[in-house]
């Protein structure tokens, strides 16, 4: 054999330490991506792939009440700013993940996108949000903004997109492991063909729909996108899309009909479309948006709405054990505009699903749903009017009506005995 040939045991230990490198290449690699999120081509659609096993995102709008979300069958959150570590943390605990809102400054709150100055600290204040939270296990993807493009004239809006794909590709500079979306306000003006066109750099779209739930899968086809979406808002039919009163106020649906909606929308835009990764449901938590009961899920005590149950049985396939009371209808006296200091009678039609006793309560507040405030903008809080309601006995009640002409609305709360609620109101006028 001549001198400068390999021996066979020479090979195999070249061999071996190749192999060897390529484990320990592959490790690294591994334990870099740990936690990794991925969207990934699947049968003309999408998967959403956490740790290389499918995720389905059964989520919820707000942090309040986790526990009780992951008992429902919920696995996620969404947050509209970036949330404190603690909470990560106990969301972790829990088996919950975090879709992460990145701020992004709106037009109509005065941000000008061709102030460099502005942009620039918004810039740098992304970049240090996903570099301060990018390594924690909780955290699912990053939302750029919410409805930041409404009440925009068409150029403010295409700058605005340009400045998403910037942001867009300094998230993915910072945190290559997870996916990065907007958030729209409906799809309305051919938004995604927009996004189509300025923010490539987007990995999905999160769409925020309410009773235009009915028409998404068919807006994402006839606009053409391409990627994925995810419903990052969903509830009841919006007060922008019910019928008004004679006077020019929403009528708002009951908890009972919206529990209904909730269900089709869901059955409708999310379960079982392809292109779609999940949603997150709208709100789990309760806040004054036109009323104190349109949005949430929950009446200001904490107490569940039928709504709950509703989403229940979307993510897990069954009602709970003792469903909320429903109501189906309540009923005030007269056309709804009154006199000064009236009485008037009012009733409601309730059921509790397993027949047990329920507990009615009243209440009347000054009906502010024509405030100006669009797209979740702080409202403040509307305190009931005290000695409103003159008398209350089992489903029937008399309200004295105030002497100070003006909008008001009459608000009935139904409970049963396990803690659960159903919630209808009615828009009064005084003249």
């Amino acid at each position: 054999m001549p001198s400068n040939s390999i021996r066979p045991q020479d090979w195999k230990q070249a061999y071996n330490e190749g192999a060897m490198r390529y484990v320990l290449i592959l490790a690294a690699t591994a334990a870099c991506w740990a936690g990794a999120v991925k969207i990934v081509p699947k049968g003309g659609g999408f998967e959403l792939l956490r740790d290389w096993k499918p995720y389905y995102i059964l989520g919820a709008g707000g942090t309040a009440r986790m526990e009780l979300l992951k008992q429902s069958g919920g696995n996620s959150v969404r947050t509209w700013s970036p949330p404190r570590r603690d909470v990560l943390d106990q969301c972790a605990r829990l088996g919950l993940t975090v879709l992460v809102g990145l701020e992004v400054g709106k037009p109509r709150h005065g941000f000008d996108y061709g102030d460099p100055a502005q942009v620039d600290r918004q810039r740098a204040r992304v970049r240090a949000t996903v570099g301060s939270l990018k390594s924690h296990p909780a955290v699912l993807m990053w939302a750029l903004g919410n409805e930041t493009e409404l009440l925009v004239s068409d150029a403010e809006r295409v700058a605005l997109w340009k400045e998403i794909e910037q942001l867009a590709r300094i998230v993915r500079q910072e945190d290559p492991s997870r996916p990065v979306i907007t958030v729209l306000a409906g799809l309305g003006k051919s938004k995604l063909r927009e996004l189509e066109d300025h923010c490539p750099t987007l990995d999905a779209v999160g769409i925020n729909a309410y009773g235009g739930m009915m028409q998404v899968p068919e807006q994402v086809a006839a606009q053409g996108w391409r990627k994925a979406y995810i419903v990052t808002e969903f509830g009841p039919r919006g007060h922008w899309e019910v019928a008004k009163t004679p006077w020019g106020l929403p009528i708002e649906d009951s908890s009972t009909e919206k529990a209904a909606f909730y269900s089709k929308a869901y059955a409708h835009a999310v379960k079982g479309q392809p292109q779609c990764l999940g949603s997150y449901v709208f709100l789990w938590g309760q806040k004054q948006e036109k009323t104190h009961t349109w949005y949430g899920m929950f009446l200001p005590d904490g107490t569940p709405l039928d709504t709950v149950d509703a989403m229940t049985r979307a993510w897990t396939g069954s009602w709970p054990a003792d469903r909320a009371p429903a109501i189906r209808r309540l009923t005030v006296e007269g056309s709804g505009v009154h006199r000064p200091g009236a009485r008037i009678a009012a009733k409601v039609d309730a059921m509790d699903p397993e027949g047990g006793p329920l507990k009615v309560e009243w209440d009347l507040r000054r009906d502010v749903s024509d405030n100006p405030a669009t797209g979740g903008d702080r409202e403040p809080p509307t305190p009931p009017i005290e000695g409103a309601i003159a008398a209350a006995q089992g489903m029937e009640a008399t309200v004295e009506l105030p002497e100070a002409p003006g909008n008001y609305r009459l608000f009935v709360y139904v409970r049963d005995g396990s803690g659960k609620a159903a919630t209808a109101n009615c828009p009064l006028r005084v003249e």
